[in-house]
């Protein structure tokens, strides 16, 4: 059903949380589109109180553990086993793609469109010596750019040295291979690490207004101060974010933030070699030629869903009715522009909020502006929205839930911050929580693969793509 055939007997709310909130509604008879909800809530739902916060005094008050806590244990304590400590002496003894090599399972002069390609690579340090374990951060990708054509591969890990890289045939015509070594199993012990060791590579900087007084103060999500802080803290989901209390000043006078990174480093000088530009995202198959795919004549069966070629023909008309209500998340949002935090609230609460229906939809997003900080934070946030849409699909089973993964970024920025390791850890974790409630999923990080985008703001034609299979979703 297209949108523009719908009869608006009743009202259409679209909410979306991509990094943030919105609601389309829409009224009978209505041609305007304007704001339903007025977000003055603010720190509404936050304990704001000052306090004296010692440097290793925890987040949360030292309880029996709750169950999220409990849950948080596990799933660090899985992801650790999958990411081993991998020390090394000299980056010699590190994968190189250079010397791993990749042999087709199944050449042939013409594949058919359909079918399955399977790749064996056995990965090798720089002296060419097999390696012995796995865990290389790899990304397969095949391609066809005179088709506009692209898909992602599957790369299956079977811990000794070997991969299975995987792709369907989508298409017909001629087929770029394409498998990057973005980090070698060195690196990513070591990027694990590293993220999980602190929380100040991003520095918060509130504004608190007061009458005519402007005064700038330190924040972030812990601070290592003997300092009075404000606190702003949301008991019931244990989320907290804090600032050091200017003088004379309550702590509901914060109004703005901005942030910046911070030149600290928990890499060694020999671990930072490995994210050098030359080193990351270094082409395995360089001397592949391009394989050649045909219609032939057997029936198979493919899903498009998993290829860049779909171009689904839907359009919105913002005319009839819709009413958009867009929302930012709450803390940590990076950004070096000022932005305000009047009306920044936990999502969980904005879904508290929301009552839901059959004409209701939600679209969450969380990923990019949580990469820099420990893994904690991520899964205690992803626990919170899991809970509250729990409770949202009991009071009203009819809503439609959706979630969105995040997109890879860049390569070469900022490996430690922002590298799409950290990405792909948050992006498993996501559709590891979300896996027992009916929700669908947009896959942006198979989609963005696919494009090639390399871009944290992909183009576009990229987004329209995202933004097509949302509204094929919904109708």
């Amino acid at each position: 059903m297209k949108i523009s055939m719908i009869n608006y007997k009743s009202l259409l709310a679209l909410l979306f949380i991509l990094a943030s909130w919105i609601i389309f509604t829409v009224f009978q008879n209505s041609t305007k589109v304007w704001s339903a909800l007025n977000l003055s809530i603010s720190l509404h739902y936050w304990n704001n109180s000052t306090k004296s916060l010692f440097p290793k005094t925890p987040l949360i008050s030292l309880k029996p553990l709750t169950e999220t806590e409990l849950r948080i244990k596990e799933i660090i304590e899985k992801l650790d086993q999958q990411i081993p400590p991998r020390p090394f002496t000299h980056v010699n003894t590190t994968t190189s793609a250079t010397h791993s090599t990749a042999t087709i399972l199944n050449p042939r002069d013409t594949y058919c469109r359909g079918d399955q390609l399977h790749i064996l690579l056995e990965v090798r340090d720089h002296l060419g010596r097999r390696k012995q374990y796995g865990g290389d951060f790899l990304r397969a990708r095949m391609s066809s750019p005179a088709l506009m054509a692209g898909a992602s591969g599957k790369v299956t890990d079977f811990n000794n040295g070997t991969y299975l890289v995987s792709f369907t045939l989508f298409w017909e015509g001629q087929v770029s291979l394409s498998l990057l070594l973005i980090h070698p199993s060195e690196g990513v012990s070591a990027l694990w690490s590293a993220r999980n060791q602190g929380y100040d590579r991003v520095i918060f900087t509130g504004q608190f207004v007061n009458g005519t007084s402007q005064v700038h103060s330190e924040c972030g999500l812990i601070l290592n101060t003997n300092a009075e802080l404000c606190q702003y803290l949301d008991n019931r989901d244990q989320e907290g974010f804090y600032c050091v209390r200017p003088q004379h000043m309550p702590c509901a006078a914060l109004t703005h933030m901005y942030s910046k990174n911070k030149k600290v480093s928990y890499l060694s000088k020999q671990e930072k070699s490995l994210f050098e530009r030359s080193n990351v995202g270094v082409e395995i198959m360089e001397k592949f030629n391009t394989i050649s795919v045909s219609k032939c004549n057997t029936l198979k069966s493919v899903d498009l869903h998993e290829s860049g070629k779909l171009q689904h023909q839907l359009a919105v008309d913002l005319d009839r009715n819709i009413n958009i209500q867009w929302q930012k998340y709450c803390y940590p949002l990076i950004g070096s522009m000022t932005y305000s935090v009047k009306e920044m609230e936990y999502l969980t609460r904005a879904i508290d909020r929301t009552g839901g229906e059959k004409n209701t939809v939600i679209v969450i997003s969380l990923g990019q502006h949580f990469r820099p900080f420990p893994i904690d934070v991520f899964i205690r946030r992803a626990l919170n929205v899991h809970k509250a849409i729990q409770h949202l699909l009991l009071r009203s089973p009819d809503t439609m839930v959706i979630i969105k993964t995040e997109n890879i970024r860049e390569m070469y920025n900022d490996a430690e911050r922002f590298s799409d390791f950290h990405g792909y850890i948050q992006y498993l974790i996501i559709k590891d929580i979300f896996q027992d409630l009916s929700v669908s999923i947009i896959d942006a990080w198979d989609i963005t693969i696919a494009y090639g985008t390399n871009n944290v703001h992909p183009p576009q034609h990229v987004v329209g793509n995202q933004i097509n299979i949302l509204l094929n979703y919904i109708c």
